[in-house]
């Protein structure tokens, strides 16, 4: 039986991704954008385009395709990396400065996703190599306790992984109690850099899905 756009898509980011077991589904294969996100590019109907990964999937999945560009494709989970399905909608830009307010993550404070000193490009990239061979739940936990300033969390974290305990310190967490400087003014800091998060994962050739 043929598949439709929606099962190729989540087939395609399926096999690109690792399931976690707190929920996210991270972007493993190939190169990010300056801020953390999964990016390929894809071919569809005999043209090429570069894409964000979770937004391209939310299109082909949720529909409409494409979205409006008035609208954002918001991740419930706050990971940039993140491209389980479940945890993405649409929403206006009204709507995600609402919810980044509500969150008190409006002037770059900590969040789930970003409450990391490495900044999200940093975070993802951390993520991506310790996931690089499959599952691993060791690497993983060091990977995000690496850069994480919300207290609870890192405690959460030290032990090794627990998706239990992690999201139960992740929503206890008051982002007012990350102490440590986030994002620099001027975009510098110990982060790798865009040209970095190019050639992290670079393969010759582009990805054709259809």
């Amino acid at each position: 039986m043929k598949q439709t756009k929606a099962e190729r898509a989540l087939h395609y980011v399926e096999k690109r991704s690792v399931l976690v077991p707190h929920g996210c589904r991270y972007w493993t294969h190939r190169s990010l954008t300056s801020d953390g996100y999964g990016k390929a590019v894809v071919t569809e109907n005999g043209r090429e385009r570069t894409v964000r990964v979770h937004r391209w999937l939310f299109e082909q999945v949720q529909g409409p395709d494409p979205l409006p560009p008035e609208l954002k494709c918001a991740h419930g989970c706050n990971e940039s990396l993140c491209v389980e399905i479940t945890h993405l909608s649409a929403v206006s830009q009204l709507a995600n400065l609402r919810q980044m307010a509500a969150q008190n993550r409006s002037a770059g404070r900590a969040h789930r996703g970003h409450a990391d000193t490495r900044g999200p490009l940093g975070r993802a990239l951390a993520i991506q190599a310790a996931l690089r061979n499959g599952l691993d739940l060791a690497a993983l936990a060091a990977a995000m306790l690496a850069g994480e300033a919300r207290p609870l969390v890192r405690q959460a974290l030290a032990d090794g992984y627990s998706a239990e305990s992690y999201l139960a310190a992740v929503d206890a967490s008051d982002p007012s109690t990350a102490q440590l400087p986030l994002f620099p003014a001027n975009g510098s800091g110990s982060g790798p850099s865009r040209e970095e998060a190019e050639s992290s994962d670079s393969i010759p050739g582009q990805l054709s899905l259809f």
